[in-house]
């Protein structure tokens, strides 16, 4: 098996996606679908936790230098190892204390599904209800390049850029439990779409292979406190994405399981989760659905005010996932260790 290891390259959404994917996914244990508790003072608020990290993957379909050629359309990649830094946060401004606040950066309601993007929105709390959020994602910062032609063996891919943005609304905490439910709708457009052009495919096997779409997501989760500083949190997402290509036309349903513990300034928390991908046509270039199984393990912990540094922790993650497909073309493996340093203020 091939091995390469390249120098880091900090471009959000280009050398980095599946990190900031595992690594968003850590950050988000135990808090799928919830909305961050509103401050009991006005003003700001908030947390910045700047990181770095070693990503190990394979996978035909990122784009990076290593994986700009590949040899065949019947196999997975060589794995690929390397370094990584970013940053990640959110900033809380509190209008009416423990009611009414604003906020701008990563959802935590995102962070759940491995994604890094900015939203921009508010929180209101209804008594006896629970806390409603609302805002706007007018741009992801992962996933902002794919290659215009995927399937292109023996000569170099050339990349294309995508855009994404989406809205979420969601309510957590309804009647006083821990009960949370997250609605988002993203919209996909690819910049140049030349899927299966190298390989002579008619216009209508071309048209059933375009990318761009909308999808929309659905999460439920609840909170269990099970003991003084233990819990568990079950959750299911369903995403439904109408492709314009039918064969990238399909849904995703993903059950998971969290656990958390803390204790003094120490937490713990590990998630599992076991998904399925199911599309609606066969995939032109293989004769084949792409359908799929994915599974997951992230383990983080998590160690408050090390050296006496008041607001200050130091977070570690692990992460392994991996896609199984049908069409082994579309085959992922990834593998990340990562440690931050958040600030809280």
């Amino acid at each position: 098996m091939t091995k390469t290891f390249r120098r880091a390259d900090i471009a959000p959404g280009r050398a980095c996606p599946r990190l900031f994917a595992a690594m968003a996914l850590g950050l988000g244990i135990a808090a799928s679908a919830t909305a961050a508790p509103i401050a009991d003072e006005p003003g700001f608020s908030g947390q910045l936790t700047p990181l770095v990290g070693v990503i190990g993957s394979r996978s035909n379909l990122d784009v990076s230098s290593d994986q700009k050629r590949i040899d065949t359309l019947y196999g997975l990649s060589s794995r690929e190892y390397r370094p990584v830094a970013g940053l990640l946060g959110r900033v809380d401004y509190t209008i009416v204390p423990r009611r009414f606040s604003l906020h701008a950066g990563t959802p935590r309601s995102a962070l759940t599904e491995g994604e890094l993007s900015l939203e921009i929105g508010a929180s209101y709390r209804l008594d006896g209800i629970g806390t409603l959020s609302a805002g706007v994602i007018p741009v992801t910062f992962v996933g902002n390049e794919v290659w215009a032609d995927p399937f292109v063996a023996g000569l170099r891919r050339e990349a294309t850029d995508v855009s994404r943005r989406g809205l979420r609304l969601g309510l957590s905490g309804i009647g006083g439990t821990g009960l949370s439910v997250d609605y988002r709708l993203f919209r996909r457009d690819v910049d140049e779409e030349r899927s299966g052009q190298a390989l002579g495919l008619s216009a209508i096997d071309q048209a059933r292979l375009e990318r761009d779409s909308t999808e929309h997501r659905f999460d439920l989760s609840y909170r269990l406190p099970v003991s003084e500083g233990f819990s568990l949190t079950p959750a299911v997402q369903y995403r439904r994405l109408d492709a314009d290509g039918a064969a990238n036309r399909g849904w995703l349903l993903r059950p998971q399981l969290t656990a958390s513990w803390r204790r003094d300034r120490l937490r713990l928390s590990l998630t599992g989760y076991y998904g399925v991908d199911r599309y609606d046509e066969r995939q032109p270039v293989y004769a084949e659905y792409r359908d799929a199984s994915q599974m997951g393990v992230v383990a983080g912990v998590s160690y408050a005010e090390p050296f006496g540094w008041s607001n200050w922790s130091v977070d570690a993650w692990g992460v392994w996932s991996e896609s199984d497909s049908d069409i082994r073309f579309y085959d992922q493996q990834t593998s990340v260790f990562a440690v931050g340093l958040g600030y809280r203020f």
